[in-house]
């Protein structure tokens, strides 16, 4: 009866949604407003880049900060800080008359994001089990999946409008938005007598304790390696496309939306089979496909060497790695909070910015590696995708082994 009456409040998916799936336009929004903010600034590119960095660093940090301390504080209030803070740094982005300025205004905008979604998705682990948890994961990533497409291109529309700080003035609407949806739809999903009081010595080890839980951590490990193989793409194709395989702007747009559109139509088909199949099938299913894609990019691109690939050879297997990749996300993140419920903010942290922040540092491995080529970034991909491979085949044979 006790449990019961201390069940908490459901926030309604739209806040849900707000909070955790629009955070990605931070870092996607301006990208295109990067020359004019060089020129405003009379800064080099290096400089603006930067602040690029400074957000994807500042998500990362957000969600490991913040989402441990939403253990023994709530939830609530946490989220409309963080939400409150996000629409403060993006009006100061907006008024920002110095890179510096702008630089700092990037980071913190960027860790309230990350506290947002790191949160909110431990809003989903206190108020949401089993199946029905795993189909939210489905809808909150098919919504954050949706930021690389559409965020650029919002960018490009409002540049005419008022130069590049009208994508900041966006933003802090669409940060007002987010407060909004929290305050209206997010109640208190963590009430006092099931938080787990404690300074920071007790938030540090509940963190010890869930990267010392194979349950818990063997997913991320692995998702950091899957992330880090995705992330080379990322980094990468851009140039490579355009340089290696001389396609033009509008057709390397072309081939990047239909594979970001991949992801989302896969993460919206778990949302439909996950409450049927369960979230540890779906994540098999996905984790093969992706890794069948990467193989066989890394395959072609070898076999063509020293010549490129045809643009069909490598569109396909890129288009199979991001298919998988849409559901292989959700189900992962399912399973991971699943494993380290019992510190809901903690495990959100941990399963969402470590990937991040691996993802985040392998950006740029494509042009360490030397040439810009098809085969330099499959090698990254496939090497990545390979140690995953490893990494949850180790975990199996690990798992079937009788105790002691």
């Amino acid at each position: 009866m006790t449990r019961r009456s201390a069940r908490p409040g459901t926030p309604s998916i739209l806040a849900l949604v707000l909070v955790t799936g629009t955070s990605a336009l931070s870092t996607d929004t301006y990208i295109a407003a990067l020359p004019a903010m060089r020129e405003s600034f009379s800064t080099s590119d290096a400089a603006v880049q930067l602040t690029l960095t400074a957000c994807i660093g500042g998500l990362a940090l957000g969600q490991l900060l913040i989402g441990p301390v939403s253990d023994s504080r709530g939830r609530r209030r946490i989220v409309l800080a963080a939400t409150l803070t996000f629409t403060v740094m993006s009006v100061l982005c907006a008024l920002a008359d110095s890179i510096a300025v702008m630089l700092a205004a990037r980071v913190a905008q960027g860790m309230a994001a990350g506290a947002a979604a790191a949160v909110g998705r431990a809003c989903v682990t206190d108020t949401r089990e089993g199946r029905a948890a795993a189909a939210t994961f489905g809808t909150l990533t098919a919504v954050s999946l949706m930021a690389p497409v559409v965020g650029p291109a919002i960018g490009a529309l409002l540049l005419p409008l008022g130069g590049w700080r009208t994508v900041f003035w966006f933003l802090a609407a669409v940060g007002v938005l987010m407060t909004a949806a929290a305050a209206l739809g997010l109640p208190e999903t963590l009430p006092p007598e099931r938080r787990r009081p404690g300074g920071l010595t007790q938030l540090l080890g509940r963190s010890a304790e869930l990267v010392r839980d194979r349950a818990f951590i063997t997913p991320v490990a692995v998702q950091c390696l899957v992330t880090c193989g995705f992330f080379t793409y990322i980094g990468g194709s851009s140039i490579v496309l355009q340089e290696d395989l001389a396609l033009t702007p509008g057709t390397y747009a072309t081939v990047f939306a239909t594979n970001a559109s991949t992801m989302i139509a896969s993460s919206v088909l778990f949302r439909v089979l996950v409450v049927r199949l369960g979230p540890e099938l779906l994540r098999r299913w996905a984790f093969g496909i992706q890794a069948t894609g990467v193989f066989a990019l890394t395959a072609i691109a070898l076999a063509c060497t020293p010549g490129p690939p045809p643009l069909v050879l490598v569109w396909v297997p890129l288009a199979v790695m991001t298919f998988g990749l849409g559901t292989y996300l959700p189900a992962n993140s399912a399973i991971a909070q699943r494993e380290g419920r019992r510190y809901a903010g903690a495990a959100s942290a941990l399963s969402g910015g470590l990937p991040f922040l691996a993802g985040a540092l392998t950006t740029p491995l494509t042009g360490l590696l030397g040439a810009q080529t098809v085969v330099a970034m499959a090698a990254g991909m496939g090497t990545f995708f390979l140690l995953a491979v490893l990494a949850a085949a180790a975990a199996a044979r690990a798992g079937r082994r009788p105790a002691g």
